[in-house]
């Protein structure tokens, strides 16, 4: 009997050893990147870039540990480049806005996943498709917008044509969370190489991916002394809600933006074999 309890006591702590009893696997992800906001397409897969010159791209590391034979838990580094055009828009009010621009999103993510089959196992070949969701930490590009009125002419009397309006900007980094989930097929070969095919959704908790919902305290107002003339508060006021609203065209829902990562995984997997005590 004590033979018997040791040899359980065993086989329970090398199950807990994730290091020595479980496997792994490290790779590389590439594949394509979207955002689904208030700027651009609305597909939520975009398989073809718009154009040569704003091709979208999504890059990372990605590193597995499999628990057991259908369940995995994996950790994601990835560099993803997003474009937005409303020139490739179909609905009609976004074509007429043409409003188009891009944004870097790099994201740090734990998931969950689970097969439908055995694929962790020791063979040589197999495939399963499977599901996924988690966590993730994202930064993205922000700006904060300086408009600054100017004098033109110095005569009397002033007239509209007399002063022009410049509009700036700066970047700054903003760090927030997305729901990362989707589903994927995987596919073994020659034991230690795996081939993922994989769409995932990212919802997130904000509404400025596509810098459509700029609040209002971040544009910075300047003018001429000489434009302090009441005369001049209406030409004023009208070209500055021309700008704001331009970057203010989000949802008046407040709908928040999503992003989609798709594409390829490639992993190499090494170490012993998941432990399969239940």
């Amino acid at each position: 009997m004590k033979n018997y309890f040791l040899l359980a006591v065993i086989m329970i702590t090398t199950c807990l050893m994730p290091v020595k009893a479980q496997r792994h696997e490290l790779g590389i992800s590439l594949g394509e990147a979207n955002v689904i906001g208030d700027i651009g397409r609305s597909d939520y897969i975009q398989l073809f870039p718009m154009n040569t010159s704003s091709v979208p791209i999504s890059i990372g590391l990605l590193y597995r540990l499999n628990v057991n034979n259908r369940q995995s838990l994996r950790f994601n580094l990835i560099y993803n480049k997003i474009y937005f055009n409303d020139d490739y828009a179909s609905e009609d009010y976004r074509y007429k806005r043409g409003v188009s621009d891009n944004n870097t999103i790099i994201e740090a993510s734990a998931m969950f996943e689970y097969y439908f089959f055995n694929i962790n196992d020791i063979k040589r070949s197999g495939s399963s498709p499977y599901i996924f969701g988690g966590v993730a930490a994202y930064t993205y590009e922000d700006r904060a917008y300086t408009i600054n009125h100017e004098l033109i002419n110095n005569r009397t009397p002033i007239t509209p044509e007399d002063f022009s309006t410049d509009v700036s900007y700066k970047k700054s980094t903003q760090f927030d969370f997305s729901i990362p989930f989707g589903v994927g097929y995987k596919i073994k070969m020659k034991y230690n190489w795996l081939l993922g095919f994989e769409v995932g959704a990212r919802y997130t908790f904000q509404d400025n991916l596509d810098y459509s919902a700029i609040p209002t305290d971040k544009f910075t107002i300047n003018k001429n002394s000489v434009l302090d003339d009441p005369i001049y508060d209406k030409e004023i006021t009208k070209r500055n809600a021309e700008i704001i609203g331009k970057n203010q065209t989000g949802n008046t829902y407040k709908s928040n933006d999503w992003y989609m990562v798709f594409g390829i995984n490639i992993t190499y997997t090494f170490g012993r074999p998941p432990c399969y005590c239940y």
